[in-house]
């Protein structure tokens, strides 16, 4: 039998497993359940923890599990 300490609480889904990063559209969309508009307007106005690399943005694993934990 678990005990409380040693249960691990998941918060994003097994399919993600093994994943540092997103894109905004993975994040936002298929995570968040966002519309492609918003997931990039949550991006640019840091609603979305994401960093943008050239073009690119990115949203680190930690920093959205951080988000979701509240």
């Amino acid at each position: 039998m678990n005990s409380p300490e040693n249960t691990i609480h998941r918060v994003l889904d097994q399919r993600w497993d093994g994943r540092s990063t997103f894109t905004v559209e993975e994040a936002g969309c298929e995570i968040l359940g966002l519309s492609k508009c918003s997931a990039y307007a949550a991006a640019n106005s840091g609603e979305l923890p994401a960093i943008r690399v050239g073009r690119r943005w990115i949203v680190p694993r930690h920093a959205l599990e951080r988000m979701l934990s509240g």
